[in-house]
């Protein structure tokens, strides 16, 4: 094993043997080529600037998803949760999530960016259309304790493919995961529709555990698997309907999914941390979940 370079032997761990430890693979094909359905054509925003206006703009986080009750008038309807866009047939989100979907009823809103307006535009430049899914299917993790929220993550199966388009699109997720904190990868943000009709971007700060158990453990129980951020500014966060938002990072010129949004308490006092699920450490069950449940034809490049 001391033979090998230490990039490979990081890959090995990282990527939870994805593909074989013998070859060696530069960060960004290995990011792009270890698996053959995460990572095709993702990560693409309009925008390149690292540091991100608290408004988000338009088409700048496509591959975000919002998750509405069926049934409901659209005068007054409100999301419940949020989702990513990964495949063009998998939304990723939280099992907590999952206990309110209806199968073939839960409605998936895709390229949505205004709640306010039928057609998203900024200017004279506008968005198309925004899709509007099923959730046919949900593979929650086997291992999901509600107690205690550990492996709080689930994939949907959408029920036919969303078309790709500048609004609607996949993000990266971590094969090799990488180091997120002030020096490397700094700028991380989560982004959420809260109760303003665009969505939010707030600048978010990794938090080492035993701080977080510090701040948070008497409230909750932290697990593996679970990682901690709280706002950069010390700002609130409306966490209503917020659970399954993503925590991104820019890396070489594409948007990854390091964590996701699993617990936040509710009245906090500013600079209390949220708690995420650290996506890294599930990379190897999304990718089995999504390859084992995939449709003739939908393992094509996209």
């Amino acid at each position: 094993m001391g033979k090998f370079p230490r990039f490979v032997f990081c890959c090995w761990f990282g990527i939870l043997a994805i593909v074989s430890i013998e070859a060696f693979h530069f960060p960004d094909k290995a990011q792009l080529e270890l698996s053959d359905v995460l990572n095709k054509n993702c990560g693409h925003s309009e925008y390149e600037d690292r540091e991100r206006p608290a408004e988000g703009r338009l088409q700048e986080s496509p591959w975000l998803v919002l998750f509405f009750y069926p049934d409901e008038p659209d005068e007054s309807r409100t999301h419940f949760c949020h989702g990513t866009l990964i495949t063009p047939s998998f939304v990723l989100s939280t099992a907590v999530c999952s206990n309110n979907f209806d199968l073939n009823r839960t409605e998936v809103v895709l390229g949505e960016y205004d709640l306010s307006t039928e057609q998203d535009c900024e200017g004279t430049r506008c968005s198309e259309p925004v899709q509007k899914r099923l959730v046919q299917n949900v593979f929650v993790h086997h291992a999901f304790n509600a107690d205690t929220f550990d492996n709080d993550i689930a994939m949907v199966k959408l029920d036919r493919e969303v078309l790709l388009t500048s609004a609607v699109h996949p993000i990266c997720l971590p094969l090799i995961k990488f180091e997120i904190g002030s020096v490397n990868l700094p700028n991380v943000y989560n982004t959420l529709w809260t109760t303003r009709d665009r969505p939010q971007q707030f600048w978010m700060k990794y938090v080492e555990l035993p701080k977080c158990v510090e701040l948070v453990g008497k409230q909750i129980r932290l697990v593996d698997g679970q990682i901690c951020a709280r706002s950069f500014l010390n700002r609130t966060i409306d966490l209503i309907g917020g659970a399954g938002s993503a925590l991104e990072v820019e890396y070489h010129n594409r948007m990854y999914q390091v964590a996701m949004l699993s617990i936040g308490i509710l009245d906090s006092p500013p600079g209390v941390p949220y708690v995420y699920v650290d996506i890294p450490r599930y990379v190897r069950w999304i990718h089995d979940t999504i390859s084992n449940n995939i449709e003739q034809g939908e393992e094509l490049d996209y």
